[in-house]
């Protein structure tokens, strides 16, 4: 994966920002940027790949999506969800009776292009990628892999392996100056709430992403919301405690993230 025949000619540099999916995200300084990696972690069910895809669909720039986390009629159900504002049993029933309709749907996100692989190797990765650049011409503006736990890394422990893919990714970043956004887990019970701090993380892989974000949910009255705080960030502000961090409303039946207009007190970004 280390070549540099991709940085040839290229005008871009390195570290440009991609456009902020909320207005939260550009208040706190929450800025994806190509050439690094970004980490979004968190517990089992606690939004992940809610926001991972609300990013990718509101980037509106070349994406390839590793979703091996995640099956195509899901990620097409959840993708129809968010684009229509309707529940996700809604969206499938769409799928089924209305396929016209949910592909036009559908088509209003292709910007996205999708792998699905369920144990991905590196070489699938950066043979998805090649493909990617030999069909458009260019490397993907975001590369999101879903995540960290399904790359298959044969001959190492768990953890050192998850290490190991780190590295390659931040040089898959370097290489074709994509912004790489990696899925990964928490640790279970890690005390934090709503967001854990940064060493909860699993298998100390915080050190290589230039922004690591964990999130959670925090319930206020019938209101949900999804919480994201930057525990490191090389380009803003951070707290590796979780303790600062910011809320976008949240409904998962609906894919629905959006920003709110009441700032609670526990937000201090």
């Amino acid at each position: 994966m280390r070549t540099l025949k991709r940085s040839i000619n290229k005008a871009e540099v390195g570290g440009e920002p991609l456009p902020p999916a909320f207005a939260a995200f550009e208040r706190a300084g929450i800025i994806l940027r190509r050439a690094e990696i970004t980490m979004i972690a968190g517990a089992p069910g606690a939004g992940k790949s809610s926001i991972a895809l609300a990013i990718a669909a509101r980037a509106k720039v070349p994406t390839l999506y590793f979703s091996a986390d995640t099956n195509a009629h899901t990620m097409a159900m959840r993708l129809l969800a968010m684009s229509s504002r309707i529940t996700q049993t809604a969206a499938e029933q769409m799928l089924k009776r209305e396929p016209v309709q949910a592909e036009e749907v559908l088509t209003l996100n292709n910007h996205l292009f999708w792998s699905f692989e369920s144990t991905p190797t590196l070489k699938d990765l950066d043979d998805e990628v090649s493909a990617f650049e030999t069909v458009w011409g260019r490397s993907p503006t975001l590369i999101v892999v879903d995540n960290l736990m399904d790359i298959a890394m044969d001959g190492h422990e768990e953890f050192q392996g998850m290490r190991a893919a780190m590295k390659e990714l931040k040089y898959l970043a370097r290489d074709t100056n994509s912004a790489v956004l990696v899925l990964h887990h928490t640790k279970e019970g890690f005390d934090g709430y709503p967001c854990q701090p940064r060493s909860s993380v699993q298998g100390l892989v915080n050190q290589i992403p230039a922004m690591v974000l964990t999130i959670g949910q925090m319930k206020q009255g019938d209101d949900l919301y999804l919480c994201v705080a930057p525990v490191k960030n090389r380009y803003g502000r951070a707290d590796q405690t979780g303790n600062n961090y910011v809320s976008l409303a949240f409904d998962p039946e609906r894919m629905y993230l959006e920003d709110v207009q009441i700032k609670y007190a526990q937000e201090t970004i």
